[in-house]
C-alpha cells in the first residue's frame, strides 16, 4: 500500500495472529497475509517466525498477546471447534483472549477473519462480533483493505459532507420531483458492486465509489451492444479498453492496457480500466448494454459490474 508520509505510525500497530494450524494451504495463507501486513508497516507476531523449537510455548502465547495491541483470529472452522473445546494452542489463546475481553467489553481489540468456514461458524468466547469475510478470494482485495485501514484507525469510505435540506430552496410539493431526478441516484459509494443506469440521464454519468477514491463513469450511446467511456471527468486521468474481461479478477496489470485516447468504445463482454486523480484503479465489466429502440421498455441503459483497488497497485485485482 503507497501511505504519505503523514500515514507513518511511530510505533507501528503490533498484531498478533492467532489461527489453527488446519492444513498446509492454511497455514500458507497466514503466512502470506502475515508477510503483506509486514510490508504495509505491520508489526506481526507470528509463531512460525518468532516461536523457536523448545521454546516455552505458553509463555510465548502470554507475551504476544500482552505485548500487541490488535489480535486478529482467523475463525476457520476447525479453529472455532478447537477454541470451543479448549483444545491445543487455540484452547490456550481462547483463555487468554477471554480474559482480555472481560476486562473491556466495549475494545475492538480483536479482529475477527473468517476463513474456510462455509457455516460462519465463530468462537463462542468471541460473542457475535462484526468480521472480515476473507472466505472468496476473488474478494480478498476489498477484505484486505478494509482489515489495514482498521489496523491504522481509518476509515476506507469517509463519511460525505453533510448536504442541504431539500425543503430549504423549494416548496414542499416540489421536493418530490427533486428527489427523482437528483444527481447523487447515480452513485454507488462501494468499493466494489453492480449497477443498472440509464445513460441518457444525469448526462451519461455514473459516480463510483468516494473520497480518494471517487470515479466518474462518463458514457454516451454507442449503439446496441457497446457504450462510449469517455476520461473527461475532473478525476479521471485515462480510460482503457480491456477486451474480452468479464470479471475485475482477469485484470493482471490495470497500467498495460493503452490509455492514449479520450474515450472507448466498450462492448458487452469487454472492460473499461480507469485511473482517477488520486493514482487510484477501476475496472468496469460492461454485462449489457441497449438503446432506446433495442430496450424491451425503450429506456436505454447500461449494466455493469465494477470494483475499485484500494491501494493503488496496478496488478492486485488479479489474486495470487
Amino acid at each position: 500500500m503507497v501511505m504519505a508520509a503523514s500515514d507513518v505510525s511511530f510505533p507501528p500497530p503490533r498484531v498478533f495472529i492467532s489461527y489453527s494450524w488446519d492444513n498446509d494451504d492454511h497455514m500458507a495463507w497466514v503466512l502470506q497475509l502475515a508477510t503483506r501486513l509486514v510490508g504495509n508497516g505491520i508489526d506481526v507476531v507470528l509463531d512460525r517466525w518468532d516461536a523457536y523449537l523448545g521454546a516455552d510455548l505458553p509463555l510465548f502465547m502470554e507475551q504476544a498477546v500482552s505485548s500487541s495491541s490488535r489480535v486478529l483470529v482467523v475463525a476457520t472452522s476447525q479453529y472455532s471447534e478447537k477454541a470451543d473445546a479448549a483444545k491445543g494452542g487455540v484452547g490456550y489463546e481462547r483463555r487468554l483472549l477471554t480474559v482480555d475481553i472481560m476486562k473491556d467489553l466495549t475494545s475492538d481489540r480483536i479482529i475477527t477473519l473468517l476463513r474456510n468456514n462455509p457455516t460462519s461458524v465463530l468462537p463462542r468466547f468471541l460473542g457475535a462480533p462484526i468480521y472480515l469475510d476473507f472466505r472468496d478470494d476473488d474478494d480478498y482485495e476489498t477484505q484486505y483493505a478494509e482489515l489495514i485501514h482498521n489496523l491504522y484507525g481509518r476509515k476506507i469510505l469517509p463519511r460525505p459532507p453533510l448536504g442541504l435540506s431539500p425543503f430549504a430552496a423549494v416548496p414542499a410539493e416540489e421536493v418530490p420531483s427533486i428527489l427523482r431526478h437528483e444527481a447523487a441516484r447515480y452513485a454507488s459509494p462501494s468499493l466494489s458492486g453492480a449497477a443498472v443506469f440509464d445513460y441518457s440521464n444525469n448526462d451519461g454519468k455514473y459516480t463510483l465509489g468516494s473520497g480518494d477514491m471517487v470515479f466518474t463513469l462518463k458514457t454516451s450511446n454507442s449503439g446496441p451492444g457497446s457504450i462510449y467511456v469517455y476520461n473527461d471527468p475532473d478525476n479521471i486521468v485515462t480510460v482503457a479498453l480491456a477486451m474480452n474481461v468479464r470479471t475485475p479478477s482477469e485484470v493482471e496489470d490495470a497500467s498495460m492496457y493503452d490509455a492514449s485516447s479520450r474515450v472507448r468504445t466498450i462492448c458487452v463482454g469487454d472492460a473499461a480500466i480507469l485511473r482517477n486523480r488520486n493514482g487510484y484503479w477501476a475496472v468496469v465489466c460492461i454485462d449489457e448494454v441497449h438503446t432506446r429502440e433495442s430496450s424491451p421498455d425503450g429506456k436505454p441503459f447500461v449494466r455493469f459490474r465494477y470494483a475499485i483497488q484500494p491501494d493503488r497497485t496496478v496488478n492486485a485485482f488479479h489474486p495470487e
